[in-house]
């Protein structure tokens, strides 16, 4: 069993500005405006899900539980899209120790809760909020795909 890392804590910090704290203060886990305008479009195609599964590792944004098909839309910020470079510009910035430490434990956590949905025998579709909002269309289609297969795979077990 490997070592979790427990996440960074703020307790020696200061924040950058007063308008950076209330930005990051407005941020949310659950209902982002891409969660949103995905889980809209799915249910206008007719199909069915739960939200934020607590039992489930990770938290699933979307859950297809018959299909066990497990949906995150990950923040591009707070989940490392483009690491490398968010990395770099991380470490130019006000507390950079803490955020370039909490996207990287963010990234781990992610990966630990994928391999952990999959050894259950979930199937996990993680999606770019910006992604999605750019193509909201493409980013329902995966999802949809996904649904489908998973729903001829169960067909077939069941036999």
């Amino acid at each position: 069993m490997t070592k979790q890392r427990i996440a960074p804590r703020f307790d020696a910090l200061s924040p950058a500005s007063k308008q950076a704290s209330a930005v990051k203060r407005k941020n949310r886990a659950k209902g982002s405006g891409a969660e949103a305008l995905l889980r809209k479009r799915l249910w206008a195609r007719g199909l069915r899900y739960r939200l934020h599964a607590k039992e489930l590792p990770g938290k699933p944004d979307i859950v297809f539980r018959k299909l066990r098909l497990a949906v995150f839309v990950d923040g591009d910020f707070w989940h490392g899209r483009d690491w490398d470079q968010r990395q770099r510009k991380l470490a130019q910035g006000h507390n950079p120790g803490y955020w370039v430490e909490k996207i990287r434990y963010n990234l781990e956590r992610d990966r630990r809760n994928t391999l952990e949905l999959e050894s259950r025998g979930w199937r996990v579709l993680r999606l770019w909020e910006t992604d999605i909002l750019k193509d909201p269309d493409g980013a329902t289609e995966a999802v949809a795909r996904l649904a489908q297969a998973r729903a001829i795979q169960a067909d077939r077990r069941s036999e």
